[in-house]
């Protein structure tokens, strides 16, 4: 955008709340609404969590699928740093009300968002902020009933492989989810290991997974165990 497009009213607004929109940059916008629409109006289909394959999946008969509002990349890419980088925890409430959007409202009881890493130097949770949207619309409450069990390294600047070996024993769980129904929440998933340990966790506590849901999940396929051939 050009200092010239700029209105006066809008070099008003920036200069009192000074952002502006990561995927058009209109100032004094956090995130447009037609913006937020135009990334979340064609959703990749659905994942099976343990192999990246088609929902439902001809492997794992135990799939959690994995729903994502676009694929992680562009604009998608740049909202989802400026969430997790740039202070704006709105911009997960947004995301997580356009989620509730597209997606129907599963049969669950409660939403458990991703734990924050014990030293994130981060104010806030981002996958808590985009479960409360997603719960806000869905009338679903949110339950941030994981936690870390210990320190590990954050998943940012790892390869795949780094990422996948994520210890089994990572989360701990609070034993009041046993016999209900949760949904997962994340911002991205890109090898789908920090699900699937906390999927893991939730269902030695004896809850039922419905799904997970992110606002974006990698292009490309991931395999976390081996597929069955037979």
């Amino acid at each position: 955008m050009s200092i010239l497009s700029i209105s006066f009213l809008e070099l008003c607004m920036h200069m009192i709340w000074p952002v502006s929109c990561p995927v058009c940059g209109a100032v004094g916008r956090l995130l447009c609404p037609s913006c937020l629409g135009d990334l979340m109006k064609n959703p990749p289909l659905p994942r099976c969590l343990w192999c990246s394959g088609t929902v439902p999946c001809g492997t794992h008969a135990d799939t959690v699928p994995v729903h994502a509002g676009s694929l992680y990349g562009g604009d998608a890419r740049r909202v989802i740093l400026m969430l997790k980088h740039g202070g704006y925890r709105a911009l997960g409430l947004r995301l997580g009300r356009a989620l509730a959007e597209v997606f129907p409202v599963p049969a669950l009881d409660v939403l458990v968002p991703v734990p924050l890493h014990r030293r994130s130097p981060r104010r806030y949770n981002q996958a808590e902020a985009i479960a409360g949207g997603l719960g806000e619309v869905w009338g679903v409450d949110v339950w941030s009933a994981a936690r870390w069990s210990y320190d590990v390294r954050t998943r940012m600047g790892m390869d795949a492989a780094g990422r996948r070996a994520l210890p089994h024993d990572v989360f701990e769980v609070d034993g009041q989810i046993a016999g209900l129904r949760i949904a997962l929440v994340d911002d991205v998933c890109t090898t789908g290991s920090t699900l699937a340990r906390l999927a893991e966790a939730c269902r030695e506590r004896g809850a039922t997974l419905v799904g997970a849901f992110v606002s974006a999940r990698t292009p490309s396929p991931w395999v976390l165990y081996p597929i069955s051939t037979t």
